[in-house]
């Protein structure tokens, strides 16, 4: 019997192993699909809780609207999923403690307090800025992109805050073309983005909408183990893995040797390297550059009056002016109501990521402290959270840092060059 193992049960991992039985599936019988995990659950960062009826998302809480292969993911898993509340469409940024509303109306957007005269001068002339020169080489920063083509002000009002709610990264070492390849396109196709976003609204594009599993992100995972076509074992770690003529050779830590025909790795780029290393320095040494900073995720529940004081939204995203320890909060129970019970406000607090790394040395009780407090003057709350959770991330969002493109395309090329079994 031929074998193909995957390593990783996160959602890459089991998307993989789908697509493997269905490539396989005329093969029935003498092919196995075998899928290892090393944690005692499926689902890698999709971690789902829940705490007297609360439901908390550890990890990702939502997925924007799912393309086909998502689709049919969640159909597999067989679970109910649920679009966002209204309240979702308002958005906040919080600059020197104060909150301003954001809206998607670029004109609306520069009307806010949040730029001075000159800042909104300089932000209003990005249609009259050219393309990025042909002799700038080099990969450019998601900072350095809008400030050319906006300003350093509107670039560290807005851009840094956005980088920080998605990546948890630094706009300074993150890859526009990696981590925003649409804007990249949009650039080179309209020569600004603002036109680009005008061609958007003629053609009716709308603004994605937000999705969740009702019974959280790790029921998706979790229901995909239930079903499995495959076999699943979990609480195994891979020591090692050999090219051995036609075969792969795959060491546990307890001592057994797997045979595999064909070798997926679906685990964070660091495992990979170390798995690789031994056997594809090459390949190995770029996914060892790619970073992964630590990220506190903090469930806070307030309870009775302190409900109200908190405005019905999406959340905020949180200037980086030294004025907040903050890089966002959700408004988890505004987004999907039926994550809290009883009408209690349900709010997930992210502290930390690329541009705070001393944050990774404070306690938890330090961090709920923090938390708290500045929720406290921001909102005007007279009661501390009734329940409060942290969950530490010591490797949260890869970084696709500048030069992240060329490190991917080193290890396919070297990958692509070995004479190894499938792989």
């Amino acid at each position: 019997m031929k074998r193909v193992v995957i390593i990783g049960g996160g959602i890459a991992g089991l998307s993989a192993a789908c697509r493997a039985h269905e490539l396989f599936a005329a093969d029935a019988g003498a092919t196995e699909i075998l899928l290892l995990e090393e944690r005692s659950e499926l689902g890698g960062k999709l971690r789902t809780e829940s705490n007297s009826g609360h439901l908390f998302e550890r990890g990702p809480n939502a997925f924007i609207d799912p393309g086909p292969e998502l689709t049919e993911l969640v159909a597999r898993a067989g679970v109910e999923v649920l679009s966002a509340d209204d309240a979702a469409k308002r958005r906040f940024l919080c600059k020197k403690g104060a909150l301003h509303e954001v809206e998607t109306n670029p004109i609306a957007l520069l009307k806010s307090g949040l730029l001075s005269a000159g800042g909104k001068l300089r932000a209003l002339a990005e249609p009259t800025i050219g393309k990025r020169s042909r002799e700038s080489t080099g990969d450019e920063s998601v900072e350095a992109f809008f400030t050319r083509r906006f300003g350093a002000k509107m670039s560290s009002v807005f851009a840094a805050p956005l980088v920080s709610g998605i990546y948890a990264g630094d706009p300074a070492r993150l890859s526009l073309s990696s981590c925003f390849p649409r804007l990249a396109a949009m650039e080179k196709e309209h020569g600004s983005i603002v036109r680009g976003m005008m061609a958007l609204r003629k053609e009716g594009v709308k603004v994605p909408t937000l999705h969740t599993p009702a019974g959280g992100m790790q029921s998706i995972p979790r229901g995909l183990g239930e079903v499995a076509p495959f076999d699943v074992r979990k609480g195994v770690r891979v020591h090692g893995i050999a090219p051995c003529e036609e075969t792969w050779e795959i060491a546990l830590s307890d001592g057994e040797v797997l045979e595999a025909g064909a070798l997926v790795i679906a685990t964070p780029a660091g495992e990979a390297s170390r798995l690789l290393g031994p056997i594809a320095g090459a390949a190995a040494a770029p996914l060892s550059r790619i970073l992964y900073p630590h990220l506190a995720v903090l469930s806070l529940v307030y309870e009775g009056e302190q409900v109200a004081f908190a405005p019905a939204a999406f959340g905020a995203l949180f200037v980086h002016d030294k004025s907040s320890d903050l890089l966002g909060v959700i408004h988890e129970s505004h987004v999907f109501p039926t994550r809290s019970l009883g009408g209690s406000l349900n709010l997930r607090v992210m502290l930390g990521g690329a541009t705070r790394p001393d944050l990774e040395g404070k306690s938890d009780g330090e961090l709920l402290h923090l938390a708290s407090e500045e929720l406290a003057s921001l909102h005007g709350f007279t009661s501390p959270p009734s329940i409060s959770q942290v969950t530490r991330w010591s490797e949260s969002i890869p970084q696709y840092n500048k030069g992240h493109a060329e490190d991917i395309e080193a290890v396919r090329s070297e990958l692509g060059g070995a004479s190894f079994p499938p792989l």
